[in-house]
């Protein structure tokens, strides 16, 4: 009887440790890609139409459409970490109505970031903040009006902004771990708005299979 018994607790602790894994990533190098909604938050612009009357007229843009961003990170332990990375945004475009340009203007904005990572784990989940900043390059159709006939616009601009984030990762296993994040590269010069991101993410880890399970 005892036997039996022993038999059948040793096969539910086991049964329960296999559906109560805990997965924590260690430290390590690790690479990722991250797709969502972007928002670049651009104003309102004066458009060159390219006919005679209206020659110009003014256009609130589209801001929001699909953006993606790959980045490389190493985990210095399990409360931070550093990245860096390469986002897309979505443009913004400015469609005159009725529509005269067969080339719609746009803006298009494209950031090369590096942040910090600091990340508070409980069991397979983590919330985390990211701080950092992010040079952005800033690109303008040719049919956007310059600024003034003295002051022509430059047709891309390179800057330097803050960046900052929220977010929650998920490791699905000992490498593998999914991210649900939004980060803000902040307004400032030459015209930049606040630029958004929210977006889904994965990520693979190059970690040891043991210490990643809090055996280490």
């Amino acid at each position: 009887m005892f036997t039996k018994n022993a038999a059948r607790l040793s096969t539910v602790i086991i049964t329960s440790s296999f559906l109560t894994v805990v997965h924590a990533i260690g430290p390590g190098f690790y690479l990722g890609a991250q797709a969502g909604m972007t928002n670049t938050n651009n104003i309102t612009q004066t458009v060159q139409t390219g006919v005679a009357s209206p020659a110009t007229q003014s256009v609130s843009p589209s801001n929001t459409g699909v953006g993606e961003r790959i980045y490389m990170g190493v985990g210095i332990n399990k409360y931070a970490a550093a990245e860096l990375g390469y986002t897309h945004y979505a443009p913004s475009t400015y469609k005159t109505s009725p529509s005269e340009i067969v080339n719609t203007p746009a803006i298009r904005e494209n950031g090369v970031d590096f942040t910090g990572k600091a990340m508070y784990p409980i069991q397979n989940f983590a919330i985390f903040g990211k701080l950092g900043a992010i040079m952005v390059s800033k690109s303008y159709s040719g049919s956007l009006q310059p600024i003034s006939p003295t002051e022509p616009r430059l047709a891309a601009t390179n800057n330097f902004h803050p960046l900052v984030g929220l977010g929650a990762d998920y490791a699905i296993t000992q490498n593998w771990v999914a991210e649900l994040s939004w980060t803000r590269a902040l307004k400032g010069g030459n015209g930049f708005q606040n630029a958004d991101f929210t977006s889904l993410g994965i990520s693979y880890h190059f970690v040891d299979q043991f210490c990643g399970q809090f055996l280490c």
